[in-house]
């Protein structure tokens, strides 16, 4: 009987949509087969006959995928993703943004039908599902779902209205909404009339979508400085994150209630006034929370190609000089060079030439660290590390062919290491987190395989280690087990490069520019140079 209702009723969707447009689509239920329209059963599984109010609300989304299809709203994501320059941290957000944006759409050409009775059920449905009272304003979700209502009403022009907060929120005497959402919400407004007026106006199809994504981009310019640190939701990752770093500050604030401590906000910038009992304190905290948990992580996203080729071609004549020339010779040959051991082939095939060919290798095996935790995470640093990293790294692999690439961060008190360089791919993550530096310098140094090809460690960092066990005991195992390690600071704060000297002494350099790069690790490499030449 279930699956003669269904039958029905995507009979009946089926023939909506067909009222939509040209081009609208087939729709399907989830799960069976492959089509441009997916509708989830599960609202109507198990009722029979099933609710009028739930078929309306299947029939409204029906109608709002249908108009994505006709609008080609795949087309001009794309289109505007081209045309944006924004990291990929932050292209979550502009995704839910423009989703949003073309749900406005959508629902407002409905509105010249009778269709907008069912679009308009189907969207509340969705915006009640997007609020959550229990959460902790402002959020992403909560703004646009807050804009989709009043951008897409069929009876009335409430975007030309000022936002006003009618929450729950409110209702229950909590704080009120428009402070956080009241300017963001005129913003979006603002692009509501050519939404409505001017785009179903214009002929073409991707001329539509052209218009569309200029639209949203112009606006986003000047949203994004509002909602650039926002979470989406309550269960957001980072946001969860942000928490718990909070928490575990707040837990060592109260364990340590010494009057000569004075902590600053950001995690891990523990400033010492008294030199001796918060020395002692100091140093049993680290060796007590020495016991970090590091794990490999598989998560990972592609990255963008940050290569600077200039870059790339002195730090390949730094290495170079360090390299080891061998002769290869290219044997059996009908020209080039004579080799005389082929003489005898001279009255046969004629085989007795050579071309001989020099190839530098890095006898040792090089693995790049690179900090990737919470500090990293300021605008346009990532972006900065990646081009440094990136290009070094391609340099070393010119060279030797075995180098790595890891990066380190933190998330859930679990410190993640992450292979960022696979099958001539580059790849990336989110920094976030405390920093770990001792511990991961010795999980690599206790994962190396050969001891006899003396390991060169290249550490990329901007902040001293807060985490972990100390610096020193990573560098004295490095030492031990004949690993060369090196330290570059990029974006250092002054405060920090003193704090990267005492760990790491001489063997540091800072690195203001990428152009400063190749001079600073040549001096680097000097100081390694005997390691090199064994």
């Amino acid at each position: 009987m279930e699956t003669l209702e269904l039958a029905k009723l995507l009979v009946s969707l089926r023939k909506v949509v067909s009222h939509v447009g040209r081009n609208a689509g087939t729709v399907s239920w989830k799960d069976t087969i492959e089509s441009e329209i997916i509708i989830d059963p599960n609202p109507v599984l198990g009722k029979y006959p099933v609710p009028a109010s739930e078929t309306d609300k299947l029939v409204g989304q029906a109608i709002h995928l249908a108009y994505k299809n006709i609008e080609m709203s795949d087309y001009a994501l794309k289109l505007a993703k081209s045309r944006l320059n924004l990291s990929f941290r932050y292209m979550y957000k502009f995704e839910l943004y423009f989703k949003t944006c073309e749900s406005v759409y959508f629902d407002n050409l409905s509105n010249q039908t009778i269709l907008s009775v069912y679009t308009e059920k189907s969207r509340k449905k969705k915006i009640q599902d997007a609020l959550d009272v229990t959460s902790h304003p402002p959020s992403l979700a909560e703004l646009f779902a807050i804009w989709w209502d009043i951008a897409a009403q069929r009876r009335e022009a409430r975007y030309l209205e000022e936002y006003t907060d009618t929450s729950a929120r409110r209702l229950m005497g909590q704080s009120s909404l428009e402070k956080f959402y009241k300017k963001p919400i005129r913003i979006l407004n603002n692009m509501v009339p050519a939404l409505i007026q001017e785009c179903p106006k214009i002929n073409g199809v991707s001329e539509r979508c052209d218009f569309r994504s200029k639209l949203y981009l112009s606006t986003w310019e000047e949203l994004f400085a509002y909602i650039k640190f926002w979470p989406i939701d309550n269960s957001d990752v980072f946001l969860q994150a942000r928490k718990q770093e909070a928490q575990h500050l707040k837990g060592i604030k109260k364990s340590l209630t010494l009057p000569e401590l004075i902590f600053s906000e950001k995690l891990g910038k523990v400033v010492k006034k008294e030199i001796s009992p918060i020395k002692d304190i100091l140093k049993e905290q680290m060796i007590d929370s020495s016991a970090v948990a590091v794990e490999e992580n598989h998560i990972v996203l592609p990255a963008d190609n940050y290569v600077n080729k200039k870059l790339l071609q002195d730090l390949a004549s730094v290495f170079k000089a360090v390299a080891v020339r061998e002769n290869i010779y290219n044997r059996g040959l009908t020209s080039g060079s004579i080799d005389r051991r082929r003489l005898y082939r001279a009255h046969t095939s004629g085989t007795i030439f050579n071309i001989k060919k020099n190839e530098f290798n890095l006898l040792n095996d090089i693995t790049l660290i690179i900090d990737a935790t919470g500090s990293m995470a300021a605008t346009n640093k990532w972006e900065h590390t990646q081009e440094i990293f990136q290009t070094l790294f391609l340099a070393i692999e010119k060279f030797n062919k075995k180098a790595s690439l890891f990066a380190y961060n933190e998330v859930r008190d679990r410190c993640l290491l992450t292979e960022l360089y696979k099958k001539g791919k580059f790849y990336t993550i989110q920094p976030h987190g405390k920093t770990a530096s001792g511990e991961i310098l010795k999980t690599l140094v206790q994962r190396i395989k050969s001891k006899n090809k003396k390991p060169i460690f290249i550490h990329i960092t901007d902040g001293a280690s807060n985490w972990g066990c100390p610096v020193q005991e990573a560098i004295n195992l490095c030492k031990e087990n004949r690993v060369l390690l090196l330290t570059i600071g990029v974006n250092c704060s002054e405060e920090n490069q003193t704090l990267l000297k005492s760990e790491y002494g001489k063997l540091v350099q800072f690195a203001k520019t990428a152009d400063q790069l190749p001079g600073l690790l040549r001096n680097l490499l000097n100081r390694g140079k005997r390691t090199f030449s064994q």
